[in-house]
């Protein structure tokens, strides 16, 4: 047993005061003399034993209800089911894992799953008080969590909740799990706790991960399944076909789909629609028979709008989810980069400007198109223009909208670069540390004669991983003389990403995921005044690996849709002809050829017609690397067939212990049960209405 408020136990001291009170009323006998005392003796032999029980027996009565009252303050709780009941007034670090995969979209008695998992994930950030921590995961094959650990700034995963939306992907729950396994085991706090909200696709959980975090056991799971049908109706788009492939304004283009559906109940006919530009749709209908694959081809004329990609609809999409395939036109997005200065001189942004002039004219970056805007306004900026990339010198002043608004962007997938100038010191202690930073910073100077020298580098890293070893590396003639440092640490913090470390063990350069987007920190300036990385070769190739692996991460390469062009930048190891070979999903080879005296060329793969993925091979004797090695054209157009794991199958693969949640019953009460179990208070409150009966019945008026 176990007491939710333990504070009250002081309370059970009251059961002494009728007791003391007893004692203390007690008359000593008297002797009283009278003229006849024959009938007072009758009396006193007759009545006076059984008053003497029935003021002891009102003694323990009144007691033992200063003891219930107590006790009814103190809230006793009786272990419940599986796993550890929760300890009592301390606090609890949970992670709430939400499937949000495309078959959470579906309806059952007109409500979508997912919306039944969001508010049950409300509710029980609800039960949150005083230090809890949480963090919500968003488990689909594009997994992302709300903050990159538990955090006690709970309103935040509330927001991320909120705003959360089913993903046209498929689910990968296992690898959500983990991810909050991950945090809950690192936590300080004594309660751990992980929802699991989903429908038990199958899909799902046929790649659990091998091994789970030490600790695990320790956790407590709960459980809300959602999945009450099988064979629910779907359309999947199977595969996608255009040709020709980046068709021109005015061009005829034949699209060619063809889709599987799963189920029962499915619409007997399926409608298409395909875009070009505003004013261009066309729409075609094809007649569809369960578990039976179907074709529709249908022939269009490109618009003339000058418009970026084309797009297909498929509209008789019963899970009510965002079923859109994409194809790329002429017109390709450039990434938008956004510039800012906090303080210091205006020459800080130079540097960088001067480097994206020239990268701009490089065949092998993609189309860029930056812009310098004032500091305030970067929050509301890069969220109203769609920004991918938002780079801040010197950080001044700031308040909680310009952080919170920052947050918000990055957790959809915005990048975040700051370099630290001058005056980062207060405005980083006071408005980032824990939102960004896992904790303070303090300032780090020496002579330019004894200045720090990069020692530890993570090639696998994206922005690094062509670079040349360290001993041959440019990196190694960088020079940093001032910087700043995390406070009191003689180690990386956890949390982050290290992706440059100094000889004085300093991080110089270093990343952390937040949502879908992440942060990047410089911990020294953009200019030439703390170091003289802007004056060395390496500055511009460093900005150049930049742009590339943003543009990889979000989407623009190597994801592509149907239609597009994939550029290869190919590094030989001498200038003699050799040939590559992109396999398709199919196993069709198409050999390119490379020749000329440039190591480093550019080749354009042109049949992205098929859905799938696609690898590069080459002759690692005579090529160097092939960038990217591997791209997927309009991957996971679907989630296929709507089969589902039973809960207790699910359980069996989970490596902690896990209750389950029963429908139509208050999941609020559900999840204090669950947490504390058998709720003792009825009975207590039973015993104490017994007890005031019984004393008001031997009760005598004095």
């Amino acid at each position: 047993m176990a007491l939710l408020y333990p504070i009250f136990v002081f309370g059970l001291l009251a059961a002494g005061l009728p007791i003391l009170i007893h004692l203390l009323t007690r008359k000593n006998r008297k002797t009283v003399v009278f003229s006849d005392i024959r009938l007072l003796q009758k009396i006193d032999a007759e009545e006076s034993p059984r008053y003497k029980w029935e003021n002891l027996i009102l003694m323990l009565l009144r007691a033992f209800m200063c003891l219930l009252v107590a006790l009814l303050f103190c809230q006793p709780v009786m272990k419940a089911g599986e796993g550890n009941i929760r300890t009592p007034g301390k606090g609890s670090s949970i992670a709430i894992v939400l499937d949000n995969s495309r078959s959470m979209g579906a309806s059952e008695g007109g409500v979508k799953r997912y919306e039944k998992a969001r508010e049950r994930a409300l509710e029980i950030l609800d039960q949150l008080r005083g230090e809890d921590e949480a963090i919500a995961i968003f488990a689909s094959s594009k997994t992302r969590a709300s903050h990159a650990s538990v955090t006690p700034y709970r309103e935040e995963v509330r927001e991320a909740i909120e705003r959360s939306e089913v993903t046209p992907f498929a689910s990968s729950f296992g690898t959500g799990i983990q991810l909050a396994l991950d945090s809950l085991v690192k936590s300080s706090l004594p309660n751990r706790e992980i929802y699991l909200l989903t429908d038990g696709q199958e899909d799902a959980f046929q790649s659990m991960p091998t091994s789970w975090p030490s600790g695990s056991d320790t956790v407590n799971g709960f459980f809300g399944y959602l999945g009450a049908q099988s064979g629910l109706p779907n359309v999947e788009i199977s595969d996608l076909e255009v040709t020709p492939l980046s068709a021109k304004p005015g061009d005829a283009v034949r699209v060619t789909v063809e889709v599987l559906p799963h189920g029962k109940d499915l619409p007997s006919r399926l409608q298409l629609s395909v875009e070009t530009g505003p004013n261009n749709r066309l729409s075609n209908e094809i007649a569809i028979t369960p578990e039976s694959r179907s074709r529709i081809d249908f022939n269009l004329t490109r618009s003339e709008d000058q418009v970026e990609t084309g797009k297909i609809e498929l509209q008789a999409d019963v899970l009510d989810s965002d079923n859109t395939a994409y194809y790329t036109l002429p017109q390709t997005r450039p990434i938008r980069l956004i510039m800012s200065q906090g303080a210091g001189p205006n020459r800080t942004l130079l540097f960088l400007q001067n480097a994206l002039s020239i990268l701009a004219k490089k065949s092998f970056i993609p189309t860029l198109q930056a812009e310098v805007i004032e500091y305030w306004d970067l929050p509301s900026f890069v969220t109203r223009e769609a920004a991918d990339i938002a780079i801040v010198a010197n950080p001044s002043s700031m308040d909680e909208r310009w952080v919170r608004g920052l947050s918000a962007w990055m957790r959809e997938g915005g990048q975040l670069i700051i370099a630290l100038g001058p005056v980062a010191r207060n405005t980083i202690n006071q408005f980032l540390v824990p939102h960004w930073f896992p904790s303070r910073i303090e300032s780090w100077e020496t002579s330019v004669e004894e200045s720090a020298r990069a020692s530890s580098l993570d090639y696998e890293h994206p922005w690094l991983d062509r670079f040349e070893d360290q001993e041959e590396s440019n990196w190694q003639r960088v020079q940093f003389w001032r910087g700043w440092k995390f406070e009191g640490e003689t180690q990386t913090p956890g949390g982050i990403d290290p992706i440059i470390g100094l000889n004085s063990g300093v991080p110089i350069l270093w990343q952390r995921d937040i949502g879908l987007g992440n942060l990047t920190v410089l911990m020294t300036s953009l200019d030439d005044e703390w170091n003289d990385l802007p004056r060395q070769g390496m500055y511009l190739a460093f900005w150049g690996e930049l742009l590339r692996s943003i543009a990889e991460r979000k989407g623009l390469q190597p994801a592509f849709s149907a239609g597009s062009q994939i550029p290869l930048e190919v590094i030989r190891k001498d200038d003699r002809p050799t040939e590559l070979k992109v396999i398709g999903p199919e196993g069709n080879e198409f050999p390119l050829a490379v020749a000329g005296q440039k190591l480093n060329q550019a080749l354009f793969f042109s049949r992205t017609d098929h859905v799938g993925i696609y690898e590069v091979e080459f002759d690692e004797s005579r090529v160097l690397q092939v960038s990217p090695s591997q791209f997927a054209v309009n991957i996971e157009p679907g989630e296929g067939n709507l089969s589902l794991y039973s809960e207790s199958k699910i359980s069996e693969l989970l490596p902690f212990p896990v209750q389950s949640f029963r429908e139509g019953e208050s999941f609020a009460a559900q999840i204090i049960h669950a947490r504390y179990g058998y709720s003792l208070w009825p009975f207590v409150l039973g015993g104490l209405i017994l007890f005031i009966f019984l004393e008001a019945r031997l009760g005598r008026p004095v």
